[in-house]
């Protein structure tokens, strides 16, 4: 049984020396993500006043389409990115609509 739909709301702290790497993986895994079968949306938003920090907010079919996306090969060269970007570590919450 599939449930309900999912966002995940997903903060990151980029490296200032890894911020070109980072936004290139960020927009090669958006742009695939995009496309994704139980993708109803994927998008990335830069802080307007930490430009350090991306946030992102995605919208999946559900938990287990999300599970699913963390296998896909855009996702895990965007993870393996981040393992030398981040500053800190990567803050996720996973919610459903109210």
């Amino acid at each position: 049984m599939t449930d309900q739909p999912i966002t995940v709301i997903a903060t990151i702290r980029v490296l200032p020396d890894h911020e070109k790497a980072a936004v290139a993986a960020i927009h090669d895994c958006v742009k695939a993500s995009r496309l994704e079968k139980s993708n109803i949306s994927y998008q990335c938003h830069r802080d307007v006043s930490d430009r350090e920090v991306f946030v992102f907010v995605e919208r999946w079919a559900s938990s287990e389409a999300l599970a699913e996306h963390e296998t896909t090969p855009h996702f895990r060269a965007m993870a393996e990115v981040f393992r030398a970007a981040l500053a800190e570590p990567l803050h996720v919450r996973i919610t459903r609509e109210i």
